[in-house]
């Protein structure tokens, strides 16, 4: 039984729904155009977006006379990242991608040793294999740790392989490459850590478009949809971004940086 909806404040309704106009459209906006989307008359939203000045959640650029977001939005939102728990929030996606997919789902996060597993949710059907809450994945011989090689700093991998004692493996020997999944956003995987099994790793980032951790689709081979435009990497990718988006990340950052990287690295090539 559905639960009756409670009453409310219909014009401070309003009123949000005006200010997420301006704060969505992440530039500051005539108030023809807010209005526009609104719905509603300019007249009528002058209104509001007064009484959003007024409580700093707006502010009007004097010269132009465009609206934008406020220093008090601005604390509510750093307010609000603050208390978000990548993890948590990761664990529960976990959960319901598991659902979807019908395959085992990990959340890993850098840890001392490496892609570290703090987060393993198994199907009906439970896949049967020596990996689970704080296994490490190989850092290029699996999906979840080409993803960390991809997106991680470049200082901190370095670090890392030189304290493994291990190595770069030539781009020849991999079935995709570093910069393969930087393009792509998206690892996979086939047998190259574990005979028999197939898996797909997305990136999560947070506000700043620093990697926070990853999710991984976890199935046996034989049962695996590999292909890129499968409805397992599909589900992977929404429910990354959606932790991502979550933590504050916005997608276009990650876009233009890719683009950055990529054309750094052929200059140093060329």
């Amino acid at each position: 039984m559905e639960k009756p909806l409670q009453a409310g404040v219909q014009s401070l309704e309003n009123g949000l729904d005006l200010m997420l106009i301006v704060g969505h459209n992440r530039r500051p906006m005539k108030i023809t155009d807010i209005a526009e989307q609104a719905g509603i008359s300019p007249g009528k939203a002058h209104r509001y977006l007064v009484s959003f000045m007024r409580a700093g959640f707006i502010t009007q650029d004097p010269e132009t006379g465009l609206y934008g977001m406020g220093p008090v939005a601005l604390e509510f939102s750093l307010s609000c990242l603050a208390t978000i728990e990548p993890i948590s929030l990761a664990s529960r996606e976990a959960e319901q991608l598991c659902v979807a997919t019908g395959h085992t789902v990990a959340v890993s996060v850098w840890g001392s040793f490496g892609p570290t597993v703090v987060r393993w949710e198994q199907p009906a059907r439970p896949i049967m294999v020596n990996v689970g809450l704080g296994s490490v994945f190989p850092l290029y011989r699996s999906a979840t740790g080409r993803v960390f090689a991809a997106f991680m700093a470049p200082d901190l991998i370095k670090a890392y392989l030189a304290g493994t004692d291990k190595k770069n493996p030539r781009d020849a020997d991999l079935n995709e490459t570093v910069e393969q999944v930087r393009q792509r956003g998206l690892a996979r995987a086939e047998g190259d850590f574990m005979d028999g099994m197939s898996a797909f790793a997305a990136p999560v980032f947070d506000d700043r478009g620093r990697l926070v951790l990853t999710l991984t689709v976890l199935g046996y081979k034989a049962g695996f949809d590999h292909r890129w435009s499968s409805p397992i990497a599909e589900a992977l990718r929404q429910s990354a971004q959606r932790v991502s988006q979550m933590l504050g990340h916005q997608h276009e950052r990650l876009t233009q940086r890719n683009s950055t990287e990529a054309a750094g690295a052929r200059a140093r090539n060329a």
